[in-house]
């Protein structure tokens, strides 16, 4: 649609931080399955492939670019459609479920949460990054913190909640990073 070539053109040069994305279950899961949720054109998982070659990458998202990904090989397997309604479909396939700045653009998040908790095998890992309200950015830059954009973040967590909701679904917190930005524009855009 309107603005994809550009969007295409921010996807690929962000490579190096998806593979950052990538290494962070490192210490704690060799995933054989890895399910990227609101994977759009599959940006991540074809990059993830290269840090984990043996992993099978599939993707879910609600718009036909998952079709794309399939297309181009940069998922094994594209999932079209709402994560709450594939669930049942997917249940305990996982090893590694990822929500990468997906969860603020959902109405419903603790249903995608819930989802997540189906999805993913027991021993499996949930990834979610997401913007957080509580950043200095956040605070200093106000109405002007990119990260609101409106109308399309409708959900926001602080660290503690998101936590306190995972662990009302039985997921353990192994690791919380709470550090630069991986798309260091909010001064620039402000």
């Amino acid at each position: 649609g309107i603005g994809e070539g550009i969007t295409n053109v921010v996807f690929n040069a962000a490579a190096e931080q998806y593979g950052e994305r990538a290494r962070m279950p490192a210490a704690y899961a060799d995933p054989k399955t890895w399910l990227d949720v609101g994977t759009g054109h599959g940006h991540f998982c074809c990059v993830a492939r290269e840090v984990w070659p043996q992993t099978r990458f599939d993707g879910l998202d609600m718009s036909e670019s998952i079709e794309e990904a399939a297309r181009r090989g940069w998922v094994d397997r594209g999932f079209r459609g709402r994560f709450v309604d594939k669930a049942a479909e997917i249940e305990g396939a996982y090893d590694v479920v990822s929500m990468y700045h997906y969860l603020e653009h959902t109405r419903e998040p603790l249903a995608e949460l819930a989802a997540a908790a189906r999805v993913v095998r027991s021993g499996g890992h949930l990834l979610v990054e997401l913007p957080d309200p509580e950043s200095v950015w956040g605070r200093w830059l106000g109405k002007y913190w990119i990260h609101w954009f409106q109308p399309q973040h409708q959900q926001f967590f602080s660290i503690g909640n998101l936590r306190a909701a995972l662990g009302r679904l039985g997921f353990r917190t192994v690791a919380v990073e709470r550090a630069g930005a991986h798309q260091a524009v909010d001064l620039s855009v402000a």
